[in-house]
C-alpha cells in the first residue's frame, strides 16, 4: 500500500516528515498508521515498469536469450538487440530481403522457410 504521511514517522531507522509519500508499505503497518492518524492512503503509481519488463522477457524468450526470465531491463535490451542483429545477419546470408522492416516473428518464419529449401 502507498501512504502519505501526516505526522513524523520513523521508518527503517530514518525519520520521515509529514507530506512524504512512502511506497509499498506492508498493509498491516499502513493500516495501523492510517488508523492512528499519522498517514493517509494514496493511489499507487502505475506499474508500467513491470509490464514493460514482462514484455521484454517474452520477446527475449522468443529470440532465445539465455536466462531471459531472470535478467534486468538493461541486460534484456542488450540481449534482444544482439539476437536481432544475429537474425538479420543470418537472414542476409540466406538471401532474405527486407529484413529491416520485418518483425521478429516474421524474420524467424522467413529464416525457417529459407532453411527448408
Amino acid at each position: 500500500m502507498d501512504i502519505k504521511l501526516k505526522g513524523v514517522v520513523k521508518n527503517g531507522g530514518k525519520w520521515l516528515k509529514p507530506g512524504e509519500i512512502v511506497r509499498k508499505v506492508d498493509d498491516e503497518i499502513a493500516n495501523d498508521l492510517i488508523s492512528q492518524g499519522y498517514a493517509e492512503e494514496v493511489e499507487p503509481l502505475p506499474d508500467d515498469d513491470a509490464a514493460e519488463l514482462q514484455e521484454l522477457r517474452e520477446r527475449a524468450k522468443l529470440l532465445g536469450v539465455s536466462n531471459a526470465g531472470r535478467l534486468g531491463k538493461e541486460k534484456l535490451q542488450e540481449g534482444i538487440a544482439e539476437k536481432q542483429s544475429d537474425l538479420q545477419m543470418k537472414a542476409a546470408e540466406l538471401g532474405i530481403e527486407g529484413t529491416e522492416e520485418k518483425s521478429v516473428e516474421d524474420l524467424l518464419t522467413a529464416i525457417a522457410e529459407a532453411e527448408k529449401k
